[in-house]
């Protein structure tokens, strides 16, 4: 590889990632491998499967860097198009695969299966980010909550049929960010917040497994070895880890007491074996990611770019504190996976892919403040306006085409 190959990608955010994905690996090999051998006769079979995911990933996020993100406004619409289609050929029985009470996977070839759910998750957010930026004069006359509302509706609504509760936040949680980033007014944010907020508490209550979820969160000990068995379980890991952890491997819950734990539960997992400085250090990780995802949406060339930034981030950011937060009895069980972490292929290479797009945002975020810069410099004309701060009373415009001032250094 060149050596200038790296040059303008955001090489703090390639680290974090990196660490999270290295131990992951090492967390769903130690989560899984006693169930691996007892059904499968294979202690390293999850561990194998992660590993090939995560190259994957790695490539997928290596080609995402190096294609312009223009060219996403190109495949927004047909890119949502296909991730509907999967996610209604989830519906069809022949093709969906039940377990756990839902039909979230889709079956391709052999043993191979994917969920759609999570390309919709980037499918959406790739959407919206081309759709927002296109409508600039629209969002701004407030005419766009409406068909907004719809679009984003229809996505979360096919993946709360499957039942996916959780993720259906996911997604009317970020696309409600974006909304807001590119400008939208705040009443007219407000009401469409509002609105979503209103339908997603309404299918929360609604009689059924989800109903039942979160009265056993309020109190789990009405139901220890029913509905609150997840919850509880997990404060066992967490107080279990204590501070430096049991050590890597040697973690209690995993076998036969924690729901899902190379899966939705490996962060108690990784509580239970790293303790409170691992949760931390895991924590201090996804928030650096966060922070540096808002910092290349705030750089991005345009506004295009900037949303894309704060969706990816947004995604992210929330399906991690999701997951944590279950753990920690902050929230309901909602099956929301750890990025980069938890045991799974379509998550796994969604989640890297994304990445992918925000180090190319950056990288162009990056070389055009350097070209810009040379240029003035070279020039001998640098405009003072740009670098310096506005006059006393006086309020700098931003620069034609960047996103709004909610995430712009004033």
């Amino acid at each position: 590889m060149r050596r200038n190959s790296l040059i303008g990608y955001d090489l703090g955010l390639l680290f974090c990632v990196l660490t999270l994905l290295a131990l992951g690996i090492l967390m769903v090999y130690s989560a899984s491998g006693a169930r691996a051998f007892d059904v499968l006769d294979n202690p390293q079979y999850f561990l194998l499967q992660q590993s090939a995911w995560g190259l994957t990933g790695l490539a997928g996020m290596a080609i995402a860097a190096r294609v312009n993100y223009h060219r996403y406004r190109v495949v927004a619409a047909p890119l949502l198009a296909v991730a509907i289609v999967l996610l209604l050929l989830v519906l069809v029985p022949a093709l969906g695969i039940a377990g756990g009470g839902a039909t979230r996977w889709l079956r391709v070839f052999g043993p191979f299966a994917l969920q759609p759910a999570e390309f919709a998750k980037l499918a959406l957010v790739v959407y919206v980010a081309a759709w927002l930026a296109s409508k600039r004069t629209e969002l701004s006359a407030g005419k766009l909550m409406v068909p907004f509302l719809l679009i984003v509706g229809a996505v979360a609504g096919l993946v709360v049929i499957e039942p996916d509760l959780g993720t259906a936040i996911v997604l009317v949680g970020v696309a409600m960010l974006m909304y807001f980033a590119a400008g939208a007014r705040l009443i007219e944010f407000g009401a469409a917040g509002a609105l979503a907020a209103v339908g997603m508490l309404a299918l929360a209550f609604a009689p059924g497994y989800r109903s039942a979820r979160l009265l056993a969160f309020l109190d789990p000990w009405t139901d220890p070895s029913g509905k609150g068995f997840h919850t509880l379980q997990a404060l066992y890991s967490l107080a279990f880890g204590g501070i430096f952890g049991e050590g890597l491997g040697a973690g209690r819950e995993k076998f036969g007491y924690l729901p899902a734990p190379y899966t939705d539960s490996i962060y108690a997992v990784l509580a239970d074996e790293l303790g409170l400085i691992g949760a931390l250090a895991v924590i201090f990780l996804f928030g650096a990611i966060v922070l540096q995802g808002l910092r290349i949406a705030r750089r991005a060339p345009d506004t295009h770019g900037a949303l894309l930034a704060v969706g990816i981030t947004a995604s992210l950011g929330l399906q991690a504190w999701i997951n944590m937060a279950v753990v920690a009895a902050l929230v309901p069980v909602t099956g929301i996976t750890l990025p980069f972490i938890s045991y799974g292929g379509s998550s796994l290479l969604v989640s890297l892919t994304s990445v992918g797009i925000l180090l190319n945002v950056g990288r162009q975020g990056s070389l055009e403040k350097r070209v810009g810069g040379d240029t003035n410099h070279a020039r001998g004309r640098r405009d003072r306006r740009s670098y310096e701060p506005a006059a006393r009373g006086e309020r700098r415009a931003p620069r034609a085409g960047s996103l709004s001032l909610r995430l712009r250094r004033r």
